[in-house]
């Protein structure tokens, strides 16, 4: 695929008017899960909720074995925030190489942006301590909701959506949701396992990660560019589609 006429800066999809967007979509998302996160913390503690948060975090005490010790190191490891950051710079940076163009590098790059900037703030504000049971891990950060772990292994599903939005292909579609769907299940278990959170952190996390991914792709694909890679029979065709006609019209 061809760099779009005006090279890589013709591109870029995030502008005042994104920005606006995306901004405001992180101050909702993050007064969701503050209020999420009162709720858990608050009148649901005592509750159904908060007795299957204890009990699940006791169980999964029961459960270890070295073995399980051993594993779970990796299923943690798989959303530290090293690997986030690198996986999503070499992620952006093959898309980058793959299509010649800014879309789909910057939509993975902000939705993990924005689904740590509304963790750090939900996490200090809501202060929920990590359950009462010998944990396997330490952690610079002393609040339980919501697991960021779990929220930044389901942002991973923009890569999903940037298989949806390139093939049609129905084994590549099934291939890419279930293993962006199984890292955050991964991630979330081995988080329970090693005591670090609650089982309701982790599912808060879980859909704050897929809320991100979801507000940044319903901004992007509303940008002029977003609506011309994705939609291009919309404002009539892409730059690719002008330039192949061009080159057609000078041969003939």
């Amino acid at each position: 695929m061809t760099t779009p006429s005006g090279g890589l800066r013709a591109t870029w999809p995030v502008h005042r008017r994104q920005s606006l967007q995306l901004l405001c979509g992180w101050v909702a998302l993050t007064i969701v899960w503050i209020g999420l996160g009162a709720l858990v913390t608050g009148p649901l503690a005592g509750g159904a909720i908060g007795r299957a948060d204890e009990r699940v975090a006791h169980w999964m005490v029961a459960q270890r074995t070295p073995t399980w010790n051993h594993a779970t190191v990796w299923g943690s490891l798989m959303a530290e925030t090293t690997t986030k950051v690198v996986v999503t710079a070499l992620l952006a940076l093959v898309f980058l190489r793959l299509w010649r163009r800014w879309f789909e590098p910057v939509f993975l790059v902000v939705s993990l942006v924005i689904e740590a900037a509304a963790f750090v703030v939900v996490t200090t504000v809501v202060g929920r301590s990590r359950p009462d049971v010998p944990r396997l891990d330490g952690s610079p950060v002393g609040s339980s909701f919501p697991s960021g772990h779990t929220a930044a292994a389901a942002a991973y599903t923009a890569i999903a959506v940037v298989v949806f939005w390139h093939t049609r292909k129905r084994w590549a579609r099934v291939v890419v949701v279930f293993l962006t769907a199984l890292v955050p299940v991964i991630v979330g278990l081995a988080r329970l396992y090693r005591g670090m959170h609650f089982l309701s952190d982790t599912i808060a996390g879980a859909l704050l990660g897929a809320a991100a991914v979801a507000l940044t792709a319903g901004v992007l694909t509303r940008s002029p560019e977003g609506t011309q890679i994705i939609n291009p029979s919309a404002d009539g065709p892409t730059a690719d589609a002008r330039e192949v006609a061009e080159r057609d019209r000078i041969v003939a």
